[in-house]
């Protein structure tokens, strides 16, 4: 062989193995984040809207707890099902799972205890599950609006779908399916912390030991509210909130049930948001609103027209038509709490955005920095903003507030 030859070989081998290389690399990072974090939404029945190729939640729910193998802790606000409806299907992977030796426990709030006694009590008589009502307003005056479970300590469900039928079926929901190890690990503490103090333990939320060492992925960020319940390491949701509205450059989304700034049994206003979308506009950012039509009932009128009056904010309001065979109290909403900064920043929760969900309720979101959870977020967020089920607020007319229940 000639050297002509040789140099030729060597410079096609290197060719190949740069391919190759960067082919692996492709395919490493495409299934890290695949593997991590899930999107995964609701979309009521009877729309054109479609979920843009995200699985439902009623599907991963079953496939997440079919997958257990030791435990499953749930953190609900109520309990609430109905016979031949999606959540049927996650009651019986429930029995399954505890038929298998599954341990389940579920954390409930006692405001809506007779919301959720008929499913409390159907659900008490299946072995190894576990229900303890916790009264968080006599803790902090709020409730329990986080919405997440836990498998097996390995993954989590984090998202806006109550555990209630029409949260999958007649709901806008979006969620988060999660297997990092820091994410699981915080928001575990965070349950045990709930449940161990609801169970007596009034030292709970002193987190003696500290924040364990577990290996934390900088691209997913757990928060909490509020601030002063969170184990070492979580963050407060709404300072992060801030924070991620102040640093945007271009452009924000947000999808949230209501917007609020009045203050329950107070004179004074929750303004803190406020005051960082009116700063972030000022300095030429295009922020793009989409709330429920559940926000046309006063005080909420009043805020989201105050919003919709900052010159480059745009604020729709979203109504999903009624189902066919009637009114469903409390459905038929965009209930998503969902905001996106940028290119690559999401932000995806369990609180609607007024004071009481930051200072008062146990409350949890996930910040992403991952552009492939952002371009997902993006496609769902655009479905909806242009679907034709959304009005452009207009601050000088009044409006009727729909019948919710």
């Amino acid at each position: 062989m000639s050297r002509t030859d040789l140099i030729t070989k060597k410079v096609l081998i290197i060719i190949v193995l740069i391919f190759f290389s960067n082919s692996l690399s492709l395919h490493i990072s495409a299934s890290e984040v695949v593997r991590n974090v899930e999107v995964v939404t609701s979309i009521p029945v009877e729309t054109s809207l479609t979920g843009k190729g995200t699985r439902r939640a009623s599907e991963v729910w079953v496939e997440m707890i079919n997958s257990a193998e030791r435990t499953i802790d749930f953190a609900e606000f109520y309990l609430v099902t109905e016979k031949n409806e999606p959540l049927e299907l996650v009651i019986e992977s429930l029995k399954k799972a505890s038929a298998r030796g599954v341990a389940v426990r579920f954390l409930i709030d006692k405001k809506m205890l007779n919301n959720s006694e008929p499913l409390k009590t159907r659900l008490e008589t299946i072995p190894n599950i576990s229900i303890t009502i916790f009264d968080w307003g006599g803790l902090n005056g709020g409730i329990i609006h986080a919405k997440y479970f836990i498998v097996d300590d390995r993954e989590v469900f984090i998202g806006s779908q109550n555990f209630d039928w029409r949260a999958l079926k007649h709901i806008h929901e979006t969620g988060l399916r999660i297997s990092e190890p820091g994410i699981v690990s915080d928001l575990k503490r965070i349950f045990e912390a709930d449940w161990k103090y609801n169970s007596g333990d009034k030292t709970a939320y002193s987190f003696q030991g500290g924040d364990p060492e577990k290996s934390r992925d900088d691209n997913l960020i757990l928060t909490a509210s509020p601030e002063r319940f969170n184990p070492p390491g979580v963050g407060s949701s709404l300072k992060m909130l801030k924070k991620l509205i102040n640093g945007a450059k271009s452009s924000i989304t947000i999808q949230l049930l209501n917007y609020k700034t009045q203050i329950y049994k107070s004179k004074k206003e929750f303004t803190e948001l406020y005051e960082v979308i009116a700063k972030a506009a000022g300095r030429g950012v295009q922020i793009r609103f989409a709330v429920a039509d559940w926000n046309l009932k006063k005080p909420g009128i009043g805020s989201i027209k105050a919003l919709a009056k900052i010159r480059g904010v745009v604020v729709k309001v979203f109504t999903i038509p009624e189902y066919s065979k009637g009114f469903i109290p409390y459905s038929r909403v965009i209930h998503s709490k969902v905001m996106r900064v940028d290119d690559h920043i999401s932000w995806v929760g369990t609180s609607n955005w007024g004071k009481g969900y930051f200072y008062d309720s146990r409350n949890v979101e996930v910040v992403i920095k991952l552009k492939k959870v952002a371009s997902i977020l993006d496609s769902l967020f655009e479905e909806l903003w242009n679907s034709g089920y959304g009005q452009i607020l207009d601050p000088g007319k009044e409006y009727i507030a729909p019948k919710t229940y």
